[in-house]
């Protein structure tokens, strides 16, 4: 049974709020999970990450932002709302930041579509790995209300 990502989120400005994934999944169990439902149409505006344990054993290991539909399981999209996935081979503890994708749909939310993190081996297209060591993630993400 994987464990539940703690979610966090805080206001940064008007119009503006911050959503914190900190996702709690044990090594080798990396998988897929929704962490934000919008509540009303909003559009990504960035994202960072960072992690305590990197990959090494996986050549790739890209963590992902997906935007998932209302009613579809977490992982199953092949849309992220970032320009590319995190590094999860990257050096441990340091701040890795994406721009929200420079196309429109892929960035905006409309009510009831979540935010999903998702372990790849690539591109985000449905196929997901676990790692290995990966372990620590902390997901932040700005948000603006349209």
């Amino acid at each position: 049974m994987k464990k539940i990502g703690f979610i966090s989120s805080k206001r940064i400005s008007p119009g503006l709020v911050e959503i914190m994934y900190t996702n709690r999944q044990a090594a080798g169990a990396q998988a897929a999970e929704s962490f934000f439902t919008a509540d009303e149409a909003c559009e990504v505006v960035a994202a960072s990450e960072s992690h305590t344990a990197k990959e090494t054993t996986a050549l790739t290991l890209n963590l992902h932002i997906g935007k998932e539909a209302s009613g579809a399981a977490a992982g199953t999209t092949t849309t992220s709302v970032l320009t590319a996935g995190f590094d999860g081979r990257a050096v441990i503890n340091t701040p890795q930041r994406l721009a929200a994708s420079v196309t429109p749909a892929s960035r905006k939310l409309a009510k009831g579509d979540r935010l999903s993190f998702i372990p790849t081996d690539g591109d985000i297209d449905g196929t997901e790995i676990t790692g290995t060591q990966l372990v620590g993630v902390t997901i932040t993400v700005e948000l603006k209300y349209i």
